[in-house]
């Protein structure tokens, strides 16, 4: 049996045209996701960031092929996880998926919710769902405390 998603939900006081852009826009994404970011926001275009994602460093690039796409309500992605987790979780064929949903709740509340699916089972998958559940905490709480590139 495959371990569940991990899902992470959050309610934020930011609208959500500019949550959507926090996460879509290379230039937005590089200031406050990651080290660098490489989007080609349609379905099949690429999503890729690299240098650190949240708090954690990356030796080489995460993220993958653009799966699901609805402006500003859904991004989906072949999820390619970190090199330094190892070759049983970062070259698994499938990757992982990841889903970001945004929900407007008012002019300038947006709820979001990340869930991360895919995982199996042993220890290496055990360790790669920790480090991933370990950087999307620190994502989510990085929005929460604002002051961020809108």
């Amino acid at each position: 049996m495959s371990p569940e998603p991990l899902v992470l939900i959050e309610e934020l006081q930011i609208p959500v045209e500019d949550l959507w852009a926090l996460w879509t826009d290379p230039e937005k994404v590089s200031k406050w996701l990651a080290g660098a970011a490489t989007i080609d926001l349609k379905v099949g275009g690429t999503y890729l960031l690299s240098g650190h994602l949240a708090t954690r460093p990356l030796h080489e690039p995460v993220g993958g092929p653009i799966v699901g796409l609805e402006e500003e309500y859904v991004l989906k992605v072949g999820w390619r996880l970190p090199s330094e987790l190892g070759s049983e979780v970062s070259r698994a064929s499938p990757a992982t998926t990841l889903g970001v949903w945004f929900q407007p709740l008012g002019p300038n509340r947006t709820r979001i919710r990340l869930e991360h699916d895919g995982w199996r089972d042993g220890e290496g998958w055990a360790q790669a769902l920790r480090w991933q559940t370990d950087a999307w905490t620190a994502v989510l709480a990085r929005l929460k405390q604002g002051n961020l590139p809108v």
